[in-house]
């Protein structure tokens, strides 16, 4: 069965090669390709600061992480960075089982995520 997720892009006041991407619902295995053109779009329109609003994110698999840390490495090769805000307790304990927290930013809040970009 399919599981649900949508992306919501915000842009960044002053900072035209930024943007805002909200997930909203679930990333694994079912719908991670949906999110790898999205995003590998944006990042392809130069796009290269990224910040994912993980407020309304439930759920995310080893497949999901494995698109987050795609994003991270693409980003940081085009020169710039894969930033995630508002990270929720369960999300958050699956990215440290697999031992990712240390290979991508994680912030607090959307703010301090934004603030870190200029």
């Amino acid at each position: 069965m399919e599981t649900h997720i949508e992306l919501e892009y915000e842009d960044l006041k002053g900072l035209s090669n930024a943007r805002i991407i909200k997930f909203i619902g679930d990333l694994d295995a079912t719908n991670v390709e949906f999110v790898l053109e999205k995003v590998c779009a944006l990042l392809g329109d130069g796009f290269v600061h990224l910040v994912a609003d993980f407020q309304k994110l439930r759920y995310v698999n080893s497949t999901g992480l494995g698109v987050l840390l795609h994003f991270n490495k693409s980003a940081r090769e085009k020169g710039g960075s894969f930033k995630i805000a508002n990270i929720n307790e369960n999300v958050f304990e699956i990215i440290e089982i697999i031992g990712a927290t240390s290979l991508l930013e994680i912030y607090d809040d959307l703010n301090e995520a934004v603030t870190s970009l200029k």
